[in-house]
């Protein structure tokens, strides 16, 4: 295969054209990439016997399955939309993100007789809508064009050092676009994928049968699978994501396995695997979220606080609710242009740049709290909390009083343990500055979770309203 680097490409099923990869997946099944392009053509064919003409949107709403990838490839060769539909969705929030969107549903069993009509040069066209977390609103609907698409998986690729000595495991959902890039950067490199449907038992045996070289997932997904027992021996690289504060200790545990994890960054705005920690750090180092930017022609910068990021890999814009347009006016609350004309995206996040191509991710600023006149890291409190007899996991929110800001914490305690609310404002005192004292502490059996693509994410929003209502 030809480097990846000089390779001319048309549209995204190029990147699968050009690879020698062979893609293995859960059914048994297994199939050339190339193969995989000639089946999207003929779901082209479906798609335009029922109506999808360039431009049009069409609901991918599927497991990561081989019907899932001849639909997306079908439609990146046909200039078609792919609203990417997450699978744990309910009904109501499907139907409502399509009809958002503008989406419709396609009949992958319908017999299509009509021309493909492959689009020559789809580069710049409208390919993929993700959607935005929406855990303290409706999700935004995020708009990539094929060019950001095919641009970022050539960085990751290069970056990563995937190649067809690889044997990639590719669990994560292809409604997202953690699974995404993941993807397309395995193919892309001649891997050999196997894709999964993530199961605590089915992928540890795949770790186990297929020797997986390389793999990225969130870190409860890592979770699972150390306490399973399942063989990650021979991992060299694997991007992780941090979603759970508890988890801190989880690149050391994969280290003691043989594994080696890696802290990394992105979001849905700028696709995943922006950034990524050296592997070659120990694994302090490697536990930290941020890293070294994938792409040479990526920047990053902190303002404020605040990471803004620009690059080839960042979106077209919000798409308009129930429009055929990106909205202007929404995109551009994200946006700021510098004193020499070049505009930045407005991440939301809380970094520090560790020099100018690597940061460091500490939140999203919305979870900072201002307590004592300070802002102050969620996490930093919420580490004395987990350090009490008992605690198991922990999260801390902000009220606004009229004395001021005060840390409510709510705690999970270790299966049979009762805990003390007084005793564990105690233990905080003595390991904590006064105003970060948690005024409360309440214990719960879990928390409150939002199920998204690219993993579980704690629901801030009903926890701060909660603890609101218990301090007035």
């Amino acid at each position: 295969m030809a480097s990846i680097r000089e390779t001319t490409f048309q549209n995204v099923a190029d990147l699968f054209s050009i690879s020698d990869a062979v893609l293995v997946f859960d059914n048994g099944e297994e199939i050339e990439s190339k193969e995989l392009v000639r089946r999207a053509e003929q779901r082209l064919r479906q798609l335009r016997a029922q109506g999808f003409a360039h431009g049009d949107r069409v609901a991918l709403h599927r497991g990561n399955d081989i019907e899932a990838l001849e639909l997306l490839l079908a439609a990146a060769l046909g200039g078609i939309v792919v609203v990417a539909v997450n699978t744990k969705y309910s009904q109501v929030e499907v139907d409502d993100l399509v009809a958002r969107s503008g989406a419709r549903h396609p009949q992958l069993s319908h017999h299509g007789d009509a021309e493909p009509d492959v689009c020559a040069n789809a580069l710049d066209l409208p390919f993929i809508i993700f959607t935005t977390s929406g855990t303290t609103s409706k999700p935004k609907m995020v708009l990539h064009r094929q060019r950001s698409v095919i641009e970022h998986t050539v960085d990751i690729v290069a970056h990563f050092g995937y190649s067809d000595a690889d044997t990639v495991l590719m669990a994560l959902p292809l409604c997202g676009t953690f699974g995404l890039s993941s993807l397309l950067a395995a193919v892309a490199s001649g891997a050999r994928v196997v894709v999964n449907q993530f199961s605590v038992d089915g992928t540890s045996a795949l770790t186990h049968r297929e020797q997986i070289t390389a793999m990225n997932g969130s870190d409860d997904m890592f979770h699972r699978l150390l306490l399973a027992d399942a063989d990650l021996s021979h991992v060299r690289i694997s991007g992780y994501a941090q979603f759970n504060t508890s988890l801190n200790d989880i690149v050391s545990r994969a280290e003691e396995k043989g594994a080696t994890l890696t802290g990394l960054y992105g979001m849905s705005e700028v696709q995943a695997l922006f950034s990524l920690r050296n592997p070659q750090l120990d694994s302090d180092g490697r536990s930290r979220a941020g890293g070294m930017l994938v792409s040479p022609r990526a920047s990053a910068r902190v303002v404020e606080g605040e990471l803004q990021l620009r690059g080839p890999s960042l979106f077209a814009g919000y798409l308009q609710e129930g429009g055929d347009a990106v909205d202007d006016e929404l995109t551009a609350q994200y946006m700021v242009t510098d004193d020499d004309g070049v505009v930045w995206f407005k991440t939301g996040d809380l970094a520090e740049m560790d020099d100018d191509r690597t940061f460091h991710y500490i939140s999203r600023l919305g979870d900072i709290l201002r307590l004592g006149g300070f802002l102050v890291a969620p996490a930093e409190i919420a580490e004395a909390l987990c350090s009490a007899p008992g605690v198991t996991d922990a999260q801390v929110v902000a009220v606004g009083l009229e004395s001021g800001s005060r840390p409510v914490a709510f705690v999970i305690p270790e299966e049979g343990s009762t805990i003390s609310e007084h005793e564990i404002i105690e233990h905080c005192r003595t390991r904590l500055a006064r105003y970060k004292v948690p005024v409360r502490v309440v214990s719960l059996d879990g928390f409150p979770i939002t199920d998204g693509p690219n993993g579980a994410k704690i629901r801030l929003t009903e926890l701060r309203d909660r603890a609101t209502e218990l301090l007035t």
